[in-house]
């Protein structure tokens, strides 16, 4: 049995915020969950990993550090696994929205942003059509 069951509830609240800073401490980390919240959307793995220019390998492990921590939600579509922001994460959620607004007009995140536009445009009704590692 996991340790955290024995917690009482403000123990479980408190280890919770923890977790989420931790993933959020890492600068790719934060850099894709900006990502996330910009787009407002769901997010197909292929998408970030060409936005990012990291590889599929390094997104799919921030992502991974991002769900363990309840900060981003993931959905099978198919072949797909497709990723967007998880609702009511309170304060962390609006500083991470922060992140991208107002668009930034210079730094990392603005360039981040300005290649997920161009990929965003290459979908089809909505929908990622290129990647193959989605």
């Amino acid at each position: 049995m996991r340790i955290i069951a024995y917690m009482k509830a403000d123990e479980r609240d408190i280890k919770t915020v923890v977790m989420a800073l931790k993933a959020l401490a890492d600068v790719n980390r934060l850099r894709t969950a900006a990502l996330l919240a910009w787009a407002g959307r769901e997010l197909c793995v292929c998408e970030l990993v060409d936005a990012l220019r990291e590889s599929q390998y390094n997104v799919s492990r921030y992502l991974g550090a991002l769900c363990a921590a309840g900060l981003i939600r993931k959905e099978k579509k198919g072949r797909w696994a497709m990723y967007a922001l998880a609702s009511g994460r309170g304060p962390l959620a609006g500083y991470i929205g922060g992140l991208g607004w107002p668009r930034p007009r210079r730094g990392v995140i603005a360039g981040d942003i300005a290649r997920l536009e161009h990929r965003l445009a290459l979908r089809r009704r909505g929908v990622c059509v290129i990647g193959g590692n989605c």
